[in-house]
């Protein structure tokens, strides 16, 4: 009954877990979830208060397929201030979350057998996405977590059709080196390949000297180039799930031809929300990146001992190397039931995001169960 495609596609181990934490938690354990990419904090009064109004307002009949024209606009503006680079608001398309952005992406420049790049670690969608459109997931190991440029590059073949970043990087927190991201435009351009930037994070990096975009690069590179981005992160918006993708005009078009057919427009009155969002910008996102400056660093320091773990320069994951606890257990699965059987603290095992070895913990919880994950952590640990 159902189609080879679907059969060789995974389901995402994060959502996967989330059910099984639910059930935990009816059941009565007392459980800390540091398995969620979600921020803890509520969506800001004023995105809910312009949302409600929108439908006070009768915001509440389909709209533009591509998004509706105010919030279309704000991307655009807010894009060139970040950037330098102007681009017409038809450059926009907005969709259900980055995940359908990028479901629409592979859609419309896959032809079955194309390969797509993709560096280890990755976020859990990446490839199963690919896969659905027909396309090749190649895997690039990046032992130090960092872009590996030149691994990439020998892994380019003639049926080589995208190439996928994501920085900060979604597990490990990563942001990748100015220097590799130029060296994988010039690649791109020289191989006649696009870029595909995962660009959920992009206002959650600690460092503003790290800060990049393939836009601040010449007219070559940005065409070749599809940003992706998300309010779900930046602006605690999870559920609204918008997401949005700018790209070379062409690209956009045949994908508002796609979207027509999916989902049609985005839910009118939520794209209000992200207008009020993008409008109070500088007072919500701010204070974000502080408190997660903070929890980072607590989470350094409730680590030593503990975990080998680099500093993440953006989003809001550790990603610890734990193969010294490898005499106890097989793998990273077998580590984080451990834990949530023993301590009721859930993370995620690296193999999830194609590297073995580690764990992903997201630092969104309050400072207080963040203390008590560790401390428990380190009662059955140590």
């Amino acid at each position: 009954m159902i189609s080879d495609r679907i059969l060789g596609v995974e389901g995402s181990k994060s959502v996967g877990l989330a059910s099984v934490l639910m059930k935990l938690r009816k059941e009565g354990r007392d459980i800390i979830a540091l398995n969620v990419g979600e921020p803890d904090r509520p969506t800001p009064d004023v995105v809910k208060e312009a949302t409600a109004k929108a439908m006070r307002d009768n915001h509440t009949r389909y709209s533009l397929v591509e998004g509706i024209p105010e919030l279309r606009e704000k991307i655009a503006q807010r894009f060139e201030r970040q950037t330098g680079r102007s681009i017409s608001p038809s450059q926009v398309l907005v969709s259900n979350g980055s995940k359908q952005t990028l479901y629409n992406i592979f859609q419309a420049m896959l032809n079955p057998g194309d390969e797509v790049i993709i560096p280890r670690p990755y976020w859990v969608s990446f490839p199963e996405a690919v896969k659905l459109a027909g396309g090749v997931p190649v895997f690039i190991d990046a032992p130090d977590l960092q872009l590996p440029v030149n691994a990439i590059e020998a892994a380019i073949t003639k049926k080589t059709k995208l190439i996928i970043v994501n920085s900060p990087n979604n597990p490990s927190g990563v942001v990748y080196k100015k220097s590799d991201m130029k060296k994988l435009a010039a690649l791109a351009v020289k191989h006649n390949l696009h870029i595909v930037s995962d660009e959920a994070y992009e206002a959650l990096i600690y460092d503003e000297a790290e800060k990049f975009s393939f836009a601040e690069m010449d007219d070559e590179v940005f065409k070749r180039t599809i940003h992706v981005q998300s309010f779900s992160k930046t602006f605690m918006m999870t559920g609204f799930r918008i997401g949005f993708m700018i790209a070379d005009q062409t690209l956009v078009s045949a994908i508002n031809k796609l979207q027509s057919h999916l989902t049609g427009n985005n839910c009118t009155f939520a794209q209000y929300g992200a207008v009020a969002a993008l409008e109070n910008e500088t007072s919500i996102v701010p204070p974000m990146v502080e408190l997660m400056r903070s929890r980072r660093d607590l989470c350094l320091e409730l680590s030593k001992g503990l975990f080998e773990v680099e500093t993440p320069g953006g989003a809001f994951y550790l990603f610890p190397k734990v193969t010294n606890y490898f005499e106890r257990f097989k793998d990273s699965a077998e580590m984080a039931t451990f834990l949530l059987e023993k301590t009721g603290v859930a993370g995620l095992g690296g193999s999830a995001f194609g590297m073995e070895g580690h764990l992903r913990f997201a630092f969104t919880a309050s400072e207080t169960d963040l203390r008590e994950a560790f401390r428990r952590m380190r009662e059955v640990l140590l």
